[in-house]
């Protein structure tokens, strides 16, 4: 590969970046170079990729279910152990989430997914799902994996700490790494934490809200009930990979979440802070994802798709290469910029952390 110029330049350091930045170079043909902080096991777990969410839409649903099998398959391609089984438990308590919660459960439901109700006597009044098979990527396990990938495809993966962008409005990119300047003719903002890191505020849609938030990793004696947990209305979610540690995400307010942690793991496990850090990220105004370009700029921004965006990466790698399915045209074009009534189609339940 020549270094003179890019179709596209991935900016982010999530799961979600890198399977983008390779699908368009092994499926699409195009040539990519992937721009973020690369994977160190000593740094705190930033996402949790699973492939189902609690979401009141049958059309997202149905892309999940197909991204999934997709995301799998590749995965599974690089070698054993790198994705994993998980009956994720979603809880809701308060009346708005426990039906919006009650409907994702009917349409999940009629879509194939096995969906029981759960109890837990410290939850006398919420509502318990719990979903059966669905895919975990296993951090530390995944992300080398990845690299090896991507290497092997020749993707280039520069460190964002040794390289100089240059990004414009019109969409396209200078990179400088080591003395060397390239150009690329598209910017793809993949992800929550690029859009945070390279985008201006001004330059964001009307209808993206950042949302403060943690990653904790706590040490447990024992294994949790379950692997994973989504405390909806407690912005509460905890992972724990066939390991003891527990990976905790929280959103919503610094002051409130501590008390909002230990109220969801406060049944009976014993766990210890070991580590934690600031994530930042976005929500939409309408609860539905955002994926178009961005506000006086033509870059590419993907935001607010949640805990399943790995698990969307092949139907994004073909929306952005011209090759998306007519289903799956029609749902990214509903969940773009905020003009006139046309995210109403889109709009999705999503609650608000106290």
């Amino acid at each position: 590969m020549t270094d003179d110029s890019y179709d596209y330049l991935v900016l982010g350091s999530t799961p979600l970046a890198g399977l983008l930045a390779g699908l368009l170079a092994v499926e699409h043909r195009r040539r990519v170079c992937l721009v973020g902080e690369r994977f160190s096991p000593f740094r705190l777990q930033r996402s949790i990729d699973i492939s189902i969410a609690p979401t009141t839409r049958p059309e997202t649903l149905k892309l999940l279910k197909h991204g999934a099998l997709e995301t799998t398959k590749l995965v599974n391609s690089w070698g054993k152990g790198l994705v994993g089984r998980a009956d994720p438990l979603f809880v809701a308590e308060t009346p708005q989430s426990i039906a919006a919660l009650g409907h994702f459960r009917h349409l999940a439901i009629a879509l194939g997914y096995a969906v029981e109700p759960a109890a837990d006597r410290a939850i006398a009044d919420g509502l318990l799902l719990r979903v059966r098979d669905m895919q975990l990527l296993g951090h530390g396990r995944l992300e080398p994996a990845l690299e090896g990938w991507l290497a092997k495809h020749e993707v280039r993966h520069l460190d964002r700490a040794d390289t100089e962008l240059t990004l414009r409005k019109d969409g396209t990119a200078r990179i400088v790494h080591a003395s060397h300047s390239v150009e690329a003719a598209q910017v793809i903002l993949a992800g929550d934490d690029a859009v945070l890191e390279y985008l201006p505020e001004d330059a964001r849609d009307r209808s993206l809200e950042m949302l403060p938030g943690a990653a904790m990793l706590l040490d447990s004696a024992k294994p949790l009930p379950t692997p994973y947990a989504s405390f909806i209305d407690r912005g509460v979610v905890l992972a724990q990979d066939g390991k003891v540690s527990v990976s905790a995400l929280l959103t919503g307010d610094p002051s409130t979440a501590r008390a909002r942690l230990g109220s969801a793991v406060s049944r009976g496990e014993a766990l210890r802070l070991a580590g934690e850090t600031v994530v930042n990220s976005f929500r939409t105004s309408d609860g539905a994802p955002f994926i178009g370009p961005a506000r006086g700029h033509k870059a590419l921004v993907i935001a607010a798709l949640g805990p399943t965006a790995a698990f969307l990466a092949a139907a994004i790698a073909r929306y952005i290469a011209g090759a998306a399915t007519a289903d799956e045209a029609a749902w990214f074009g509903a969940r773009g910029p905020t003009r006139g009534n046309q995210r109403l189609l889109a709009a999705d339940y999503q609650a608000v952390p106290a």
